[in-house]
């Protein structure tokens, strides 16, 4: 009983820290109070974190994050790289006519012309890189309202052509031109192009040339229709033609004739005799975005409005396989205009950028962006000081839109990239001259694109390619900017409560938010565990011995011998001898040290944490 008393009384006296802990209330307070201080930094610093960034911050983080990735380092750029880097920022403009691929990639050079607004030494390269194609079949329309006797003169030959009631023609005229589809045109012979045909009839008629495809039935008009009086001459003359891709290749290629003509009409050069291969060969060479580029040679609104119904998800482009490529060069020719695409493309990839402003880390990619639809530089990243256009009261248009207004381009001042200073606005064509029809305010467009027209009222919409949908209301959905669908949000839209007009449907708006700061808040909260576990240390170490001990010595427990004596069969264990009981008399003072000695394993590990326990709380 004496032992136990003992034990007890040493284990109650190694403690002292539990009473100084719980006595110094002052040391405490501080403690917690220098905590209180340091959460309300951490959760200071979160919020400033956690802010939104504006658009402008989020581009001039883009920029900047371009500059630190080319600037000074164009020497080991890809040649792409340099081109779309002078494009967005004027970077890498003296590398890139010293760059192996100019003057020997059409591609390439066509982007050099762009990216420094003109070089006559690779505009007249790519003009000797023409040819003409074979996959054209073209044809003369010889048309009068009554019978009438028409004269086809070419090469110093002329021959006869009537025309019926029927408008049927009557024979062929010579080897050049001979009768095709149910002998309403004249098929012109591939060995006749450039030819000049002169038509002159007795009564009142037009001419215009006619091509298609050889492996279609799709028939295209050409733009340019000429008539005359009776007695009156009429001349047409078959200019077709394409790019070769690389300095030897004689076939056409149709990705490097889209970027050549693009370049060349940046700098006012004619390419109507491009115009039909481009057309004609778009619909097997999506994978290049051709109504992206029709639409700038053009500005013809069906190229427009097939172009924005090929967006994806209401945000990206990706015919190429490259969203964000893709993205780029859609927008590249609507800089001066914002439909509703534009901006959903603008949103996505404002929430799609790295944390350091570029995009993917592609340096490509993101100049093209930047570029496209955020340019900074003017006149495809030439600059030269001159004053901007539309400060000076003119107009930034297409070279196709400002001839189409039948305006006067100006040199002296600059615009945007693509753009040209003119001096007439861009024309906008009625709803139904785009071959769309008008909505109404509580009206939406249905399976098509809403684009501007110059008949619009206020809440009206032209709807091309699709129907105005007079049944339903405009949803709860549509009211707040949202998309209803049928399946998922994408990853960067979020499902909202808003009602959409079909059962089943869920509508999803983008998010405005910021990036998830999830990892902030985990960061904060192992900040608190550790600061916490710091002070209150020294009840945790009791609190975990008396976890791992279960608060008393476990039975049982005490030295034991270093191996385990063996018994052979047959081997008969001697009996051990119980040593005689001493017992203590009641005036007899118990000795400490004898004690000490009948100590097992456990106590002693247990005398030991107590002591150290003891010493740390001093």
């Amino acid at each position: 009983m004496e032992i136990i008393f003992i034990r007890h009384a040493e284990k109650e006296k190694t403690r002292p820290d539990v009473v100084e802990l719980g006595g110094n209330s002052s040391r405490l307070g501080q403690s917690r109070g220098l905590l209180f201080l340091f959460l309300l930094l951490i959760f200071s610093l979160f919020l400033i974190g956690a802010q939104d960034e504006t658009e402008q911050q989020k581009v001039d983080k883009a920029y900047q994050c371009l500059t630190d990735k080319v600037s000074g380092k164009c020497s080991s750029l890809s040649s792409e790289e340099k081109a779309f880097s002078a494009l967005a920022t004027g970077d890498c403009k003296s590398d890139l006519t010293s760059d192996p691929k100019f003057k020997t990639d059409v591609k390439y050079t066509s982007q050099v012309v762009l990216a420094l607004d003109g070089n006559s030494d690779g505009e007249d390269w790519l003009i000797s890189r023409n040819a003409t194609p074979t996959e054209l079949v073209w044809f003369l329309e010889i048309e009068a309202n009554n019978a009438s006797s028409c004269s086809v003169q070419y090469s110093g030959q002329s021959f006869t052509v009537n025309i019926d009631e029927n408008k049927k023609l009557s024979s062929n005229a010579g080897s050049c031109l001979v009768l095709a589809q149910d002998n309403y045109w004249l098929r012109v012979s591939p060995s006749c192009y450039g030819t000049e045909f002169s038509v002159s009839c007795n009564q009142s008629f037009l001419t215009t040339l006619l091509f298609k495809k050889s492996t279609s039935s799709t028939i295209h008009v050409s733009e340019n229709t000429s008539s005359a009086a009776a007695g009156g001459t009429t001349k047409e003359k078959v200019e077709s033609f394409c790019f070769t891709q690389g300095s030897s290749g004689s076939s056409c290629n149709y990705e490097s004739s889209l970027w050549a003509a693009l370049a060349l009409d940046s700098q006012g050069e004619d390419i109507s005799a491009y115009l039909p291969y481009l057309i004609t060969l778009a619909d097997e060479n999506q994978r290049f975005l051709p109504d992206a580029f029709l639409y700038a040679l053009t500005a013809n609104t069906e190229f427009k409005v097939s172009l924005l119904s090929k967006q994806k998800s209401s945000q990206w482009w990706m015919e190429s396989g490259d969203k964000f490529y893709d993205t780029a060069l859609a927008l590249y020719p609507l800089q001066s205009e914002s439909p509703q695409e534009k901006t959903n493309a603008k949103t996505w990839l404002l929430n799609a950028q790295d944390v350091n402003g570029c995009w993917e880390n592609n340096i490509r990619n993101t100049a093209f962006i930047l570029a496209s639809i955020w340019p900074k530089q003017a006149g495809g990243g030439a600059g030269g000081g001159l004053p901007d256009c539309e400060d000076a009261g003119y107009y930034c248009t297409s070279t196709a839109a400002c001839e189409a207004g039948e305006g006067e381009i100006l040199g002296e001042f600059d615009c945007p990239s693509l753009y040209k200073c003119c001096t007439t606005p861009a024309v906008i064509e009625t709803c139904s001259e785009t071959g769309g029809d008008i909505c109404s305010s509580n009206q939406r467009c249905i399976g098509g694109t809403s684009v501007d027209a110059s008949d619009l009222r206020t809440g009206e919409t032209c709807c091309v390619g699709g129907s105005c949908d007079t049944g339903q209301e405009i949803s709860d959905c549509d009211l707040n900017s949202g998309i209803c669908k049928t399946g998922e949000c994408a990853d960067s839209e979020q499902e909202t409560a808003y009602s959409c007009n079909l059962a089943g449907d869920v509508c999803c708006v983008q998010k405005t938010g910021g990036k998830s700061y999830w990892w902030l808040w985990v960061l904060l909260v192992l900040i608190i565990l550790v600061v916490l576990g710091i002070i209150f240390r020294d009840r945790l170490r009791i609190l975990w011995f008396r976890m791992k001990s279960g608060g008393k010595p476990k039975p049982g427990s005490g030295p034991r011998p270093p191996y385990a004596p063996q018994y052979f069969p047959g081997y008969q264990r001697p009996m051990m001898r119980v040593p005689e009981r001493r017992i203590l008399m009641p005036t007899q003072q118990p000795l400490r040290k004898p004690i000490a000695k009948v100590k097992s394993g456990a106590q002693k590990e247990l005398d030991e944490v107590l002591k150290k326990l003891k010493e740390m709380g001093k």
